[in-house]
């Protein structure tokens, strides 16, 4: 399952780099660095100018402070919302912490807004070097090159520009370098949210027009026209959700040294405007078409858990389930894993792996085997699904549990689902984990469950919950599930460690930042919000059908008070579980208290004790953790020595 894409030839751009002395700036508004006398040879052949072309990308990967994809074990945007939680030892020791317990400042928040106007520099650099090397006219790249490049690098920039505009709301657009003389006065302020989504979205159209729809497997990664289309329905989708359209929590956020025309020196409308959802729609409409038409895109509904010889008798769902369904279960398991080449082309935007431990590691139980040296075999048991996110899946009947009269009672839940026919400890098996759909069992581990299907020698983990000599709370670790759940979206499906201590069928394919179902549900959002029922419907079952779940009906609607928006965004809970996507969610439609508050977040009473009883275990608890909630949180701090080295640069409330 080995794919190689634009992140992996990164590694051919370290020279470069080193050529150009140090590029990243300190401050955001030394947007291109000192000119180097040696900087020229990154343009000296074309080798070395697509080396310098592709360092342009390392921004957007996962680091310290880049938009982290999923999985990442440590980033704010997997931690700190209402479906993930680590163990609070491990949030404690960075910024998750600073967010969950309302300690976040402009003191001590990471610099992504630094991070995201460095990226944007590099490409401001790289088109001046382009000019003033004269790379056209000297022969090292023709005509169509030429175009090709100044259109990748507009859309990396519009990428850039978005990335800061989600996670800090009105941005300041750059779209040339300011001299290293310039004064402060000179230095540009915030905009308008409006009008940087409208400059936003106008680099996309500009730069898909010169870019070619898919790229060879090879350069995975690199900017399309689809991965374009793709963001801008990202971008107007932020833009006609609540924060942005009337709901603004803050009346009194503007400007005082900076005016954006036609706006004044207001940052944020107020009023409510109902035809950006049909802009976003729009949008949707037309990213989806090209994707699966000029772009190659198709939702993956693979079989590639057949050709690596799994027996559908070794998956064990509680209660039974035809092949069929444990087809799905596989499927949304390789989902993840399934590269190009192997028939996935789901992915439309990929970006680098992250190192083993924060793509699945960290999920990994503790103490699974004994190896042959005699060591135990232990991950981190953490990245735990909470108790909200384990309701939100559907059931098999494509309900909410609690609004299925068919499943069990919410007054028996927790309690034993008498499974203990299937085998030793399936009669921990709660009733909750017991006529789920698909998903429930491709991605979340509970008590008496199967972990995986071969990483323990060949044999998956039953998972002992309760027992501190096994997965369960030990004292003398600060590696603790802390709702009594585990995590498998992001273990290799068949990957199998040996009592030797070996890994075989490891593999770290490049992560999809955005994904064709992604579009799906952006469009049918945009038509729940505009009363386009049947339609709404109809892109949901998209993502359901390749689920293996339930469709969605019209008579579902308004069961259990489930509006069609609300059907909408609870598949977005399931569908990106795990994927970071609810931390913007939740903030897109100013949830953050209902959410977020104190004591929102529940587990099972996973930490009440060491070796706990069946009955003390299967609680549903809130966590014993200040996690807290304050409406400055729905935007990220600015670093404070930006915005006073820039007297046009003002702070977001609160900070």
């Amino acid at each position: 399952m080995k794919i190689r894409n634009i992140f992996n030839r990164l590694l051919l751009c370290a020279g470069v780099m080193g050529l150009l002395g140090g590029t990243v700036a300190c401050n955001y508004l030394d947007i291109v660095p000192p000119e180097q006398v040696d900087v020229d040879d990154a343009m000296e052949n074309y080798e070395n100018a697509l080396g310098f072309l592709y360092s342009c990308y390392a921004f957007s990967k996962n680091n310290s402070v880049g938009e982290l994809p999923y999985g990442n074990y440590l980033s704010e945007i997997n931690t700190t919302a209402d479906d993930i939680l680590n163990p609070h030892a491990w949030a404690s020791d960075g910024s998750a912490a600073r967010i969950l317990l309302n300690t976040l400042s402009s003191q001590n928040a990471p610099d992504y807004w630094g991070h995201n106007y460095n990226g944007i520099g590099q490409c401001l650099l790289f088109l001046q070097k382009m000019d003033e090397c004269q790379i056209l006219e000297r022969g090292v790249i023709d005509a169509a090159t030429d175009r090709e490049w100044r259109a990748e690098m507009k859309a990396l920039m519009a990428y850039y520009h978005f990335v800061i505009l989600r996670r800090y709301g009105p941005i300041a657009i750059l779209e040339e370098k300011l001299p290293l003389d310039a004064p402060q006065s000179s230095f540009p302020g915030r905009y308008h949210f409006d009008y940087c989504v409208d400059w936003i979205v106008n680099q996309l159209d500009e730069a898909a027009a010169d870019l070619p729809a898919k790229r060879d497997v090879a350069y995975m990664g690199r900017m399309t026209s689809t991965i374009c289309k793709a963001i801008k329905a990202k971008v107007l989708l932020l833009a006609a959700s609540p924060l942005y359209n009337g709901s603004f929590p803050y009346p009194d956020f503007k400007n005082t040294n900076w005016e954006t025309p036609g706006y004044g020196q207001e940052l944020i409308s107020h009023t409510y405007d109902a035809s950006k959802w049909n802009r976003a729609y729009a949008a949707a409409n037309e990213a989806i078409n090209w994707a699966e038409n000029q772009g190659d895109r198709a939702i993956y509904r693979g079989n590639e858990y057949i050709n690596a010889n799994i027996n559908l008798d070794d998956l064990y769902i509680p209660g039974g389930a035809s092949d069929e369904f444990k087809a799905a279960v596989l499927r949304m398991r390789y989902l993840h894993y399934a590269c190009e080449n192997e028939g996935n082309r789901e992915a439309i935007m990929t970006t680098i792996p992250d190192a083993l431990t924060t793509q699945w590691f960290a999920c990994f139980p503790k103490k699974i085997m004994q190896l042959n040296n005699g060591n135990m075999l232990s991950g981190y048991s953490g990245h735990n699904p909470t108790l909200f996110a384990v309701t939100h899946f559907l059931t098999e009947n494509g309900l909410l549990p609690e609004n299925d009269t068919d499943f069990t009672p919410e007054s028996d839940w927790y309690k034993s689902a008498g499974l203990g026919a299937d085998g030793a400890d399936r009669d921990r098996i709660i009733n909750l984990c017991v006529g789920r759909e698909p998903r429930f069992y491709a991605w979340i581990g509970f008590d008496g469950g199967d972990y995986s299907l071969r990483i323990k020698d060949g044999e998956p983990v039953r998972l002992n919950m309760l027992d501190k000599d096994l997965q369960g709370y030990n004292t003398s670790t600060r590696d603790n599930s802390v709702t009594g759940f585990m995590t498998q979206k992001f273990m290799p499906p068949v990957m199998q460690i040996a009592k030797t201590n070996t890994y075989v069928g490891y593999v770290a394919p490049s992560r999809a930042v955005i994904r064709l179902a992604e579009l799906y549900l952006i469009r049918a959002e945009c038509e729940a919000q505009l009363g386009m029922t049947d339609e709404a419907i109809r892109d949901v079952n998209v993502i359901r059908e390749r689920a293996g779940a339930k469709p969605l009906t019209a008579s579902m609607i308004g069961a259990g008070g489930m509006s069609l928006l609300d059907w909408v965004k609870n598949e977005r809970i399931c569908e990106f579980f795990a994927e970071g996507k609810r931390y913007f969610d939740i903030r897109r439609y100013v949830e953050g208290d209902k959410y977020l508050g104190l004591g929102k977040r529940m587990g099972l009473n996973a930490l009440a004790k060491e070796n706990p009883s069946f009955e003390e275990f299967n609680q549903p608890t809130r966590l014993p953790y200040n996690y807290t909630w304050a409406n400055k949180l729905y935007l990220y701090p600015i670093q404070y020595g930006d915005v006073y080295a820039n007297p046009q640069l003002v702070q977001n409330p609160g900070f």
